[in-house]
């Protein structure tokens, strides 16, 4: 569990093998609800995710289009109507960039969506706080369902806690 992805430096990812990022696109990199220009903080983060030699894949169900319109000028690879939370979508990327589970970490906002498709998928996952409060009409129903499974998954596991590095 992380504030938020970009405050990772991708130093941290390389020390653990990580070669790839697969991170949802609305809430987790951008906010869902901007139509604006992408923000400097992103572009600079995925320039040096690249320098590092991972690459940033954009596992999203929004369309292709709506994806690439919401990152342009930004470089990466898109995975559009993935299905999420079904794994199906990033093992077949995993199989045909000869990928293990152990390469690839998958980043999201939502625990039923993102999280729960990396789970099933293998691979390992980190949960993000939404970039901003609102959520779309269909996100809000996930919402519902999530806030018993945090507080679940806080008395089962109270070591967990929000962090702003990947092993603190």
């Amino acid at each position: 569990m992380i504030n938020q992805i970009m405050q990772i430096e991708p130093q941290e990812f390389a020390a653990q093998g990580i070669k790839v990022i697969l991170s949802d696109l609305d809430n987790t990199l951008v906010p869902w609800n901007k139509k604006q220009r992408l923000d400097q903080n992103l572009i600079d983060w995925a320039q040096k995710l690249q320098q590092q030699g991972i690459a940033l894949v954009i596992v999203s169900n929004n369309n292709e289009q709506r994806v690439l319109l919401a990152l342009q000028g930004l470089k990466v690879q898109v995975v559009a109507r993935a299905l999420k939370p079904l794994p199906f979508s990033i093992k077949k990327y995993l199989r045909q960039h000869d990928l293990t589970a152990q390469e690839v970490v998958m980043v999201g906002d939502q625990l039923l969506t993102d999280v729960l498709a990396g789970n099933m998928a293998g691979v390992r996952t980190i949960l993000v706080k939404p970039l901003v409060a609102t959520d779309s009409k269909k996100t809000r129903i996930n919402r519902f369902f999530e806030r018993p499974l945090m507080y679940l998954n806080h008395l089962l596991y109270p070591q967990l806690k929000w962090r702003k590095h990947l092993y603190e």
